[in-house]
C-alpha cells in the first residue's frame, strides 16, 4: 500500500492503509460508518475528524507513529432523571477545562454544575466539575471513566481532541475496602482508551481481551464488565456467558477490583478492532453449546429486576469467574445464590453445567417491600424443550410453573434474602404434595465474617436444632433457633480451619450442608 497524502477525504466504509498525511488546510473525516486500519505512520497538519451517533461509531487503529491530533465527535446521552453516560476520552491529553469550553453548546450545566464528573469509591460518591473546580482540573486520564451528559434536544455530540493512543494503556483501580462491607467501594470507573473498538470477552477473541487479560485483578465474584443503561434502570452484566462483546471508542463502564488494596488494569492494542455498532454490542450466542434462562421480576407493567441462569459444558454449580457474576447492587429486587460454595453473594448471572439443566434447585433471592404486589415470569428461555421450570413458595406452599403461567405475590411482610423461594429445573412434572428435593432453608459461610448465616427461618413453624460437626464428625456446635426471625447467625471463633458439616432439622424438614470455615 502506497503512502496517502490526503487533500480533502470523507470515509464512510473499511479502508486500509499504510501511512496517511493530512497537509495544512486539508481535511479528512471518517463518518460514522466509516473505519480506518493503517500499518505505518500518521501524521496530521490539518483537520482530522472522527464521527459517531447513538448507535454507530468511527474507528481508527494506527500501527505506527502518531504526529499531529485528531477529534473524536463522541455521542453522548441528554441528561434526564439518573439518565447519564459513562465515557472516557478516546485521545490522550484532552483538558477537561478545555474539553468543557469547546463543548459548551451541547454539555449540559446546572447553574455552575457541569456534566462531567467521577467516581470516588472509597465513599461511594459521585462528584462532578463546576465552574470553580474544572480549570484544576488537569487532562481526561486514558482508561478512566467519567460520568457526562448532553443538553435535551441537541445534538448530543461531545468533541475530544488529542492524541490517538497506539501503545498499551493502564488504569489503576482501587478496592478501598478490603471486606466489602460497603458495595460501593469495590467498584471503578473506568473506559476504552482507543479511537476504536475493543474486544471485551472471551468470545470475541479467545485471549485478546478486556476480562481475560485483567481476570487476575477483578473480584472473582463480579469478573464482568457493568455497563451502565442510560435509562436509569441500572448496569447490564456483559462477561463470558454474553455473546461476543465489542466495547465503543471511549466507552465507560463499571468493574469491581479484588481484595487487593489497588492494581493496574490493562487495555492493550491486541484488543482493539474496528468492526463494532453500538456502545455494547453483543453476537448472538451459538446455541449449540450453550443455553439460557432469564427471569424478570415486575411491579405492573414496569420490569423491576430480573436474574440470569447460563448453562455450558465445563461449568459447575459452585463460583465460574468470568461466567458468574454477582449484581451490581446486592440489595436488587431479583437475584439468584450458587448452589455450591454459597457465600452471600447475589448474583445477577449464575452459571451452571449442562447437566443442571433438568436436575437443579436453585435459591432465589427476593426484596419486596410488604404491600408492593409483584409478578415473576420467564422472559427469555431457550433451554432443552421439555425442561419444567417450577418456582417454590414454601411459605405458600406453593410451586408454580413458570412455563405455563407467571408467579404472583403480594407480601403482608417485607421480603428479604433467600431461604423462601427457590426456582426447579426438572424434566419431571412436580405437585407440591410430592416429595421434592428442596432445602426450605439457606446456609452460607462468607470467607470474611467469623460466623455462619442461616436464612429463612422466619419460614417455619417448627423449632429449628443446628448441630455443627468437624471432619472427623465431633458436634462442636449444638444450638436451638428462633423462628420468628428470618436471618441469624452462630460464631465460628475458635474453631479450626478446615471443611464442617452443619445439619438443620425444623420438624421432618432436614438440610445437610458442606461448609469451609478459616
Amino acid at each position: 500500500m502506497k503512502k496517502l497524502t490526503l487533500l480533502l477525504c470523507f470515509v464512510s466504509f473499511l479502508t486500509k492503509a499504510q501511512n496517511i498525511t493530512v497537509a495544512s488546510g486539508k481535511s479528512f473525516t471518517i463518518e460514522k460508518t466509516g473505519a480506518v486500519t493503517m500499518s505505518g505512520n500518521f501524521s496530521n497538519s490539518g483537520t482530522f475528524t472522527l464521527n459517531s451517533d447513538s448507535d454507530e461509531f468511527s474507528s481508527i487503529i494506527i500501527g505506527g507513529s502518531v504526529t499531529g491530533n485528531i477529534s473524536y465527535n463522541r455521542y453522548v446521552n441528554s441528561v434526564g432523571t439518573n439518565e447519564w453516560d459513562l465515557i472516557g476520552s478516546p485521545v490522550d491529553g484532552q483538558s477537561i477545562s478545555s474539553f468543557a469550553s469547546a463543548n459548551v453548546s451541547t454539555l449540559a450545566t446546572n447553574g455552575a454544575t457541569k456534566a462531567i464528573g467521577y467516581y470516588d469509591n472509597a465513599d461511594n460518591t459521585w462528584t462532578n466539575y463546576t465552574t470553580s473546580t474544572i480549570g484544576g482540573a488537569g487532562n481526561f486520564p486514558l482508561g478512566k471513566g467519567f460520568q457526562m451528559g448532553t443538553i435535551a434536544n441537541g445534538t448530543g455530540i461531545l468533541s475530544f481532541t488529542g492524541s490517538p493512543a497506539t501503545t498499551n494503556q493502564t488504569q489503576e483501580i482501587i478496592n478501598n475496602d478490603a471486606a466489602n462491607s460497603s458495595a460501593g467501594t469495590r467498584w471503578n470507573l473506568v473506559a476504552n482508551p482507543f479511537p476504536s473498538y475493543i474486544q471485551g470477552n472471551a468470545n470475541a477473541h479467545a485471549t485478546n481481551n478486556f476480562l481475560t487479560v485483567n481476570s487476575d485483578k477483578l473480584d472473582d465474584s463480579y469478573e464482568a464488565i457493568y455497563g451502565y443503561d442510560a435509562d436509569g434502570t441500572g448496569y447490564t452484566i456483559y462477561n463470558n456467558s454474553s455473546g461476543a462483546l465489542l466495547l465503543a471508542p471511549g466507552q465507560g463502564f463499571m468493574i469491581a477490583s479484588d481484595n487487593t488494596n489497588s492494581d493496574n488494569i490493562s487495555f492493550t492494542t491486541d484488543m482493539r478492532t474496528i468492526v463494532g455498532g453500538d456502545d455494547f454490542i453483543t453476537s448472538s450466542r451459538a446455541m449449540q453449546d450453550s443455553y439460557e434462562l432469564i427471569l424478570k421480576l415486575y411491579q405492573g407493567d414496569t420490569e423491576i429486576d430480573n436474574t440470569r441462569f447460563y448453562f455450558k459444558e465445563g461449568l459447575n454449580l459452585g463460583l465460574d469467574p468470568g461466567y458468574d457474576a454477582g449484581h451490581f447492587n446486592q440489595s436488587a429486587s431479583l437475584m439468584s445464590r450458587l448452589v455450591d460454595e454459597d457465600k452471600g453473594v447475589g448474583f445477577a448471572v449464575n452459571a451452571m453445567g449442562l447437566e443442571s439443566i433438568n436436575d437443579v434447585v436453585i435459591p432465589l433471592v427476593v426484596n419486596r417491600e410488604s404491600g408492593n404486589g409483584f409478578k415473576i415470569s420467564i422472559h427469555t428461555n431457550d433451554i432443552y424443550e421439555g425442561t419444567n421450570v417450577y418456582l417454590e413458595d414454601n411459605v405458600q406452599g406453593s410451586l408454580t410453573l413458570l412455563n405455563d403461567q407467571d408467579f404472583e405475590l403480594t407480601p403482608q411482610d417485607n421480603l428479604s434474602g433467600a431461604g423462601r423461594f427457590f426456582v426447579h429445573l426438572t424434566s419431571a412434572s412436580l405437585s407440591i404434595e410430592d416429595d421434592i428435593e428442596t432445602h426450605l432453608l439457606n446456609v452460607y459461610k462468607s470467607d470474611i465474617n467469623n460466623f455462619i448465616t442461616i436464612e429463612g427461618t422466619a419460614n417455619q413453624s417448627n423449632q429449628i436444632n443446628l448441630r455443627l460437626y468437624n471432619i472427623l464428625g465431633k458436634e462442636v456446635v449444638s444450638k436451638t433457633l428462633e423462628n420468628n426471625i428470618n436471618t441469624q447467625t452462630i460464631s465460628t471463633q475458635g474453631l479450626a480451619t478446615g471443611i464442617y458439616v452443619i445439619k438443620l432439622k425444623s420438624g421432618n424438614i432436614l438440610l445437610t450442608k458442606k461448609l469451609f470455615i478459616k
